[in-house]
């Protein structure tokens, strides 16, 4: 067995010819271990800190404040060895906004548990002490990364991020191929970036939990509405939250303004707000009232009426005896977003759709499940 008694060189990386060297170096190797840090408590898009890298012999910090000639990086991160991360989807969007560009091939650890250990959403720590005996420090978890210089506590933390990575991988790995699974968790990550390349401002509107409450005219005006403040948001670099609240943009949709004063007497707008966005979003409003009735989006399905909650519990149960039947956790059939949209498809006699890419082993599963359900919707 693996001695972890002695931590691996934690190597700190902040020169740029120093960065090359070690690239071309890791360019040679199967795998790789990765992780990031960033900050997002007031932007839209996360703010890049620190990119850690494991290699199995030392953990590399890559301080990514200092660096400035990112391109062997960006090639490492496009080709060459299989990259290894846990939880990755936040990581993905930090890279594709900081780099532009998405590390490829990948493997998901938080994945790969899901179906070596039947264990969906398993943290990091808990995935280490399980397989490897180690119980690692959580401190640093909300720590702030753009500090210079970083703790020896936050640098610690930071490399065990990585340092265990590989050896849980290994063993994952092991498990996935005596099960038969590997080739579907290589797939299912592949399928992780298609979907972070994918990411569309067109449905930022389906992220308003209330949008039922609104008809299909109030809807249209809602998606013009989010659309908006998810274009605002990314030009500003603030959170969606900071741009307009989702109670406002309902609220606005609702009622559809034609004034500023109008706006003013929202309970939902500040002053503050009004003054900044009144005007811009009454343009919006007005644009998106002058839609045809067939561009309209269809009506959404009250989540609490009984026509729902029978077919919402259809779906689960179908779900759940696939999941059964593959000895599986039932989240890695579909997510709750693409349950919901599934069941507005199915309620509303509308063809549920399955994405061509997605992986071959469950789309064939989904398809299945969705075609017995539409023979017994109403």
């Amino acid at each position: 067995m693996t001695s972890f008694a002695t931590p691996l060189p934690h190597i700190w990386v902040d020169q740029d010819d120093q960065l090359a060297a070690l690239c071309r170096q890791w360019q040679q190797l199967d795998e790789l271990a990765m992780d990031t840090e960033f900050i997002r408590t007031d932007t839209f898009f996360p703010r890049p800190a620190l990119l850690q890298v494991g290699d199995g012999a030392a953990c590399y910090l890559l301080d990514v404040l200092a660096l400035q000639d990112l391109e062997p990086l960006k090639k490492l991160l496009a080709e060459g060895p299989l990259k290894v991360f846990h939880s990755c989807s936040e990581d993905l969007e930090m890279l594709a906004h900081w780099l532009d560009v998405l590390p490829q091939p990948l493997v998901d650890t938080q994945l790969a548990a899901a179906f070596a250990l039947q264990d969906a959403g398993m943290g990091y720590q808990r995935l280490v002490e399980d397989l490897l005996g180690l119980k690692l420090e959580k401190g640093e978890t909300r720590s702030d990364w753009l500090q210079r210089p970083l703790t020896a506590s936050q640098q610690k933390y930071a490399a065990q991020d990585v340092e265990y990575l590989l050896p849980v991988w290994h063993q994952l790995k092991d498990k996935l191929q005596q099960l038969g699974w590997l080739d579907a968790v290589l797939e299912e990550s592949r399928w992780l970036v298609t979907e972070a390349e994918a990411q569309s401002s067109d449905q930022a509107w389906l992220r308003l939990k209330q949008a039922w409450q609104l008809n299909a005219q109030q809807l249209a005006v809602l998606q013009a509405l989010s659309l908006w403040r998810e274009e605002t948001a990314r030009v500003k670099d603030r959170p969606r939250s900071r741009v307009a609240a989702d109670a406002l943009l309902q609220a606005l949709a609702a009622r559809q303004p034609e004034e500023v004063a109008d706006i003013a007497r929202l309970e939902e707008a500040t002053p503050g707000w009004v003054k900044r966005y009144a005007q811009e979003v009454l343009e919006v409003i007005a644009q998106a009232s002058q839609l045809s009735e067939e561009q309209w989006p269809q009506e959404r399905v009250s989540p609490i009426s009984k026509e729902y909650k029978t077919t919402r519990k259809q779906l689960r149960q179908a779900l759940a005896e696939e999941a059964k039947e593959l000895e599986l956790p039932q989240e890695l059939l579909a997510r709750r977003k693409q349950q919901d949209a599934w069941l507005q498809d199915l309620l509303t006699g509308q063809v549920p759709e399955v994405s061509e890419q997605c992986p071959a082993w469950r789309r064939e599963r989904l398809l299945s499940v969705l075609n017995r359900l539409q023979v017994d919707t109403p």
